[in-house]
């Protein structure tokens, strides 16, 4: 365990825009902000709002393994301004569409039970998406190299992955467009800060989506198909505990989780090998080292920044007190640079061994789609620089990060070949 964390400051502080992607010098280089935090304060209590910032490995460890701690936003306190945010969309579907009763906000027993059927029929497909994901990232390759130049974000990373994984769940081509653009809009919901017009469009993305995977449930329990709706809704006429809400939420769950974050994973990657031409060389001369690249890759720059449990009752973590409602919020961009846990950690390093990072969580929210962000980096990066050895940046500007809370990807990335 880290040594003792040194007194708080006595002035509060509002953690929530301090260290995150809000604050303008966190998107610009985040571990100038949080290497003092870590080794002063691993944990420090917000001085505004009902959470905690842990900012340590081995706390935050702790608190993703925590079992009394919960992921159900209902235990977090109303006056979080985050979590009221998701809560007011979520209420304003939830006639519509029922209870967002999806494995990422359930507990135990009801998250085993409906996390135990989801993931069986979710890994075989991704167990067999290999020849898939390969003919999706060579159809947008050769779409490119008709092209000059592109943005890596809008037109490669953040094409494949909704294309992968609509596919194997079973939407039709003609609406992954549309899939995609609801996803992208409903980003903006953990953002206190969002307008009201942002807002609108999130809703209605939250709308489009169940609205449509409703649809497709009604098709596919009247005309089985080869894709996961079928294989979820034949489950659940064989006697597997789920019902057909749970099954339509977690279908968005996996849709919204398991597309924008292996965008970022993608786009995050090709930025970084962009920026490190040694290790896009070792590539080059061993393509087997993709495999422990993307583990680097997702430990150095994580698509999701920040994950949280809601506190049942008081207790305390790394010597800081905590209370019934609060927001335990683990920062894994900084819980990744922790040298306590890894040696030389600012240095990117695609032979590390072990690479523990914690970018997938930990405990029994492990990230479901783990092994098929995995197949998809390794692929998307990996073809990339095969297909186009001479590509570059196409100017030496900052790197221009999203300005979305918990996301760190980028929301451009301009490439010559």
């Amino acid at each position: 365990m880290p040594n003792e964390p040194k007194p708080a400051f006595t002035a509060p502080r509002l953690l929530l825009f301090e260290y995150s992607e809000l604050n303008p010098a966190l998107r610009e280089n985040p571990h100038a902000i949080f290497d003092p935090q870590r080794t002063e304060r691993p944990v420090e209590h917000d001085g505004m709002i009902p959470a905690a910032l842990i900012s340590s490995y081995a706390y935050g460890r702790e608190a993703l393994l925590d079992s009394s701690l919960s992921r159900n936003f209902n235990d977090a306190a109303p006056e979080n301004p985050v979590i009221a945010n998701v809560r007011r969309l979520s209420q304003a579907v939830e006639a519509e569409f029922g209870k967002p009763d999806s494995m990422l906000t359930l507990d135990d027993p009801d998250h085993g039970r409906v996390r135990g059927v989801v993931a069986e029929a979710f890994l075989k497909r991704a167990a067999r998406s290999q020849d898939l994901v390969a003919r999706i990232i060579d159809e947008r390759l050769d779409a490119l190299a008709q092209t000059e130049g592109f943005d890596v974000v809008a037109d490669y990373a953040g094409e494949i992955p909704i294309r992968v994984l609509g596919t194997l769940l079973g939407a039709s081509q003609d609406r992954l467009d549309d899939l995609k653009a609801w996803t992208e809009a409903g980003q903006v919901a953990f953002d206190p800060t969002k307008s009201a017009e942002a807002e609108q469009l999130a809703l209605e993305g939250r709308r489009g989506i169940l609205g449509y995977f409703r649809e497709l449930m009604a098709e596919r329990r009247a005309a089985p198909q080869d894709d996961l709706v079928s294989d979820l809704l034949a489950a659940k006429n064989n006697g597997a505990p789920i019902d057909d809400n749970e099954i339509l939420h977690n279908l968005f769950a996996l849709l919204v989780a398991g597309h924008l974050t292996t965008a970022d994973l993608i786009g995050n990657g090709v930025h970084l090998l962009l920026s490190h031409p040694q290790a896009r060389q070792a590539i080059a001369d061993d393509p087997k080292r993709i495999q422990s690249a993307v583990e680097e890759i997702l430990r150095y720059e994580p698509p999701i920044s920040f994950t949280a449990r809601f506190a049942k009752a008081g207790g305390d973590i790394g010597g800081c007190p905590y209370h019934k409602g609060d927001a335990l919020v683990v920062s894994l961009i900084s819980a990744n640079r922790d040298d306590n846990r890894f040696d030389d950690p600012h240095r990117f390093d695609i032979t590390r061994k072990p690479n523990p990072h914690m970018t997938f969580g930990a405990g029994a929210h492990i990230c479901i789609g783990a092994p098929l962000a995995r197949i998809e980096g390794q692929m998307a990066i990996g073809k990339l620089f095969e297909r186009f050895p001479n590509l570059r940046k196409a100017d030496d500007s900052a790197p221009d990060w999203r300005v979305v809370p918990g996301v760190r990807g980028l929301a451009r990335l301009d490439v010559l070949m």
